[in-house]
């Protein structure tokens, strides 16, 4: 991940560097840098050193020396120099972050971003680092709100414009970030990013065509950089019905990243090469785990697990607050039908889509810490949905369909005790194959092995079994491979469990305008239809040795093997 370019204005560099054209043996040793002279540069900026050891522009011009030779450790010590020197200054933080990130130190690099926002709350460049750090973590509201503030500060630059977009996207919100995307297109035409993201948003919100033409003109832009739209291109044409054309892009390709593998196995998977689709999952899965080290820590979700449920014993259940619109939870693995859940709710007038919240986790981090009880709880999780802008005026309810809640549950269920929660039940082995065959962070980082995705399913269910008996699970059950067979049954009989009528509009959520940010985007804009539904049939050698490990959640939801 790189961080952004610096956004600030011209003058406001200047003011940050001002000193440098003070000192006739700085100003030589920029010119230095500059003729590519680093020896002259380094020895200039040492003699003034020796004059004046704090110098700040003289350790400015070391860490630059030590930058462009390569030698990281002396360009972060002079660094980290120079704002323990000049805490006010910008550009040390913005080195720092930079190199940092280049080091892979990801982490560190956060703590140096929000370092310079303490300094300096109204740093732009902070706050854009800061965004585009929190939006590599998924975290993409945390993302959005530094963004917003950045474009406040500096105005519409189209790196922060673009960046905003991606979170807007991530978040579903596709009119949103096609209109950010479409601005910072128009100010920086010949910039790849920003063109291929409108692409990306035009072909989510179904405007196939308009799609092809403007990832014609990204693909014009990546050409003159020695690159290409191929994996893009390659998920267009499969949504249009053309999945040879989709595969010719990449089979063939001498090196392809782990996104294009999974993509390539979906496209083997829809023209019945099953052994070659799993396959790819398998090995783009891989590449995709060594590269942003994603890795699932089973002893310790196992302990984390029993610290949930010992600390939900622990509290009272907070009163219901009947100012603002009240969550329904729908909880279950990923690709069990959450998504397609949310979308028959949110098509009622009474309830506004919510998306992925990730709340769960920070209730569980304030109770872990004995800063909150449940009205705590309550009261933290509703400010933090009011700033995700959830809680619009008019709505009764709204959803949050984070599969990990599940996870979380008995923390939801004491902060929100006469909240709905919609457990999601589908078959164990249908539920991995599609595991397998995309990118998600959901469950601790299981879903980068079979075997570790198997083990988490099985977790959740025993802990759901568990909540059930404390009287903290789920509230209502909905089998998907029913709902399919029976949408307006399955829809009455959800929508009397949360108190409303059914709406004629829930039958048809195809045609609802909003789109899902995750990647069942694709299947909730068709009606409702059983192509999913048995697909596990024909990887089942592949998926026979984890049977045994999910044999007890089969079992419970009534599933054969």
């Amino acid at each position: 991940m790189q961080a952004p370019e610096r956004i600030t204005t011209a003058n406001a560099w200047r003011r940050d560097r001002m000193t440098s054209d003070a000192s006739a043996p700085i100003a030589a040793a920029r010119h230095a840098i500059k003729a590519g002279d680093l020896a002259t540069a380094e020895a200039l900026a040492n003699q003034a050193l020796v004059a004046r050891p704090n110098d700040i522009d003289a350790i400015e011009v070391i860490a630059l020396v030590a930058m462009q030779r390569g030698d990281h450790g002396a360009a972060e010590k002079a660094l980290r120099s120079a704002i323990a020197l000049a805490p006010g200054r910008r550009w040390p933080y913005a080195d720092l972050v930079r190199l940092l990130l280049k080091l892979g130190r990801t982490g560190e690099a956060e703590e140096v971003a929000q370092a310079a926002l303490n300094a300096d709350p109204d740093n732009p460049d902070a706050h854009a680092m800061l965004g585009s750090i929190l939006a590599e973590r998924e975290l993409w509201q945390e993302a959005a709100t530094h963004f917003d503030r950045a474009i406040a500060l500096a105005g519409e630059h189209p790196q922060l414009l673009t960046g905003l977009a991606r979170t807007r996207m991530r978040q579903g919100r596709l009119d949103e970030a096609r209109s950010l995307l479409e601005r910072s297109v128009s100010a920086d035409p010949d910039a790849l990013e920003p063109a291929a993201y409108l692409a990306e948003a035009l072909e989510r919100l179904g405007e196939l065509e308009k799609a092809a033409r403007q990832l014609d003109r990204a693909e014009a832009i990546a050409r003159r950089q020695g690159t290409d739209v191929d994996l893009q291109r390659s998920v267009l044409l499969g949504r249009m019905g053309k999945p040879e054309e989709a595969v010719a892009l990449l089979e063939g390709k001498p090196e392809l990243s782990g996104a294009a593998r999974l993509q390539l196995g979906r496209l083997y998977e829809k023209l019945g090469r099953y052994a070659d689709a799993w396959d790819e999952w398998v090995h783009g899965k891989a590449e995709l785990a060594g590269r942003n080290g994603r890795r699932y820590r089973a002893a310790e979700v196992q302990a984390e697990a029993g610290r949930v449920l010992c600390a939900a014993a622990k509290s009272h259940r907070a009163a219901r607050r009947d100012d603002v619109a009240q969550p329904i939870f729908i909880v279950g693995f990923p690709r069990s039908g959450t998504t397609l859940t949310e979308q028959i709710l949110a098509s009622h007038s009474a309830i506004r889509a919510g998306g992925e919240l990730p709340f769960g986790p920070e209730l569980h981090e304030l109770s872990r810490k004995g800063f909150a009880d449940a009205t705590q709880l309550r009261d933290h999780y509703l400010t933090r949905a009011e700033e995700s802008g959830v809680l619009a005026p008019g709505a009764r309810y709204f959803t949050d369909k984070m599969p990990d809640n599940a996870f979380w549950l008995p923390l939801l269920r004491t902060a929100f005790p006469d909240s709905p929660v919609v457990l999601l039940h589908r078959h164990p082995l249908d539920v991995l194959r599609s595991v397998m065959a995309h990118d998600m962070t959901h469950g601790f980082n299981c879903g980068y092995r079979l075997e570790d995705a198997a083990t988490h399913l099985a977790l959740v269910d025993d802990l759901l079994e568990r909540y059930r008996v404390a009287g903290v699970g789920p509230t209502f059950d909905l089998t998907y491979e029913v709902l399919v067979g029976d949408q307006a049954r399955e829809t009455a009989r959800l929508m009397a469990a949360i108190g409303l009528d059914i709406e004629p509009a829930q039958l048809d959520f195809h045609q609802r305008n909003a789109v899902s940010p995750t990647p069942s985007y694709a299947q909730v804009t068709e009606p409702l239809n059983d192509r999913s539904i048995g697909r596990w049939r024909h990887f089942a050698r592949q998926l026979e040795p984890i049977v045994p490990i999910v044999s007890k959640a089969m079992e419970r939801s009534g599933y054969a093997g």
